[in-house]
């Protein structure tokens, strides 16, 4: 019985260092555009919609990679213009492949989307809230490959689908001439990203 304990743990021991070389921590950030949904207003009055055709987006994401599966976690956010903007918080799961020197990320995506600052909107006078979240899923395929020592550069492109939608009513048009109306929330958003990140 000890000559069995021992040699668990002889081989626990040599197992120990191959299991630590095949695992990698990644810290990102990134930078691009993406196209939000075509938010739909109905009403008495007109409205431009809530979105610019394309965004600027950013923000950061950190992967662990065990073995060629990873997990970890991302945020962006848009911004600029007199527009309304998006913010997401999510986890990612799914496959990262070495291949010659590049590394593939097939990961899938969910979390929840916030639809913010609905005020900026000029066509917009009164909002029944400035700011609505919903549930989303996606996918996030990626690419990377290393500039020298940790340093590593890479593409995202990705897909949200929100799970649910939102009316938000709404008062649009001027002080002196407004019309009731509502915006429905929800719909797909594509994008593309530059990554910047260290291994570690």
């Amino acid at each position: 019985m000890k000559g069995r304990t021992m040699g668990l743990a002889v081989a626990l021991a040599l197992s120990a260092p191959a299991a630590a070389s095949a695992s990698s921590l990644r810290i990102e950030g990134f930078y691009g555009w993406e196209r939000p949904p075509t938010i739909s207003f109905s009403g008495t009055g007109s409205a431009s919609n809530l979105y610019q055709s394309t965004l600027q987006i950013a923000g950061g994401d950190v992967l662990l990679n065990l073995g060629g599966l990873e997990l970890g976690a991302i945020i962006d956010t848009t911004f600029g213009g007199d527009k309304a903007s998006q913010t997401a918080f999510g986890g990612l799961l799914g496959l990262g492949l070495d291949l010659e020197g590049v590394k593939l990320d097939l990961l899938g995506e969910a979390g929840g989307h916030r639809y913010g600052n609905f005020a900026k909107n000029p066509d917009i006078v009164t909002a029944s809230s400035s700011t609505e979240w919903l549930a989303y899923i996606g996918i996030r395929p990626g690419l990377t490959f290393k500039l020298s020592g940790p340093l590593i550069l890479g593409i995202w492109g990705f897909v949200r689908w929100d799970v649910t939608s939102r009316e938000l009513p709404v008062t649009v048009g001027s002080a002196n001439a407004a019309s009731a109306g509502s915006y429905k929330l929800g719909g797909s958003t594509i994008g593309v990203t530059l990554r910047l990140g260290f291994d570690l």
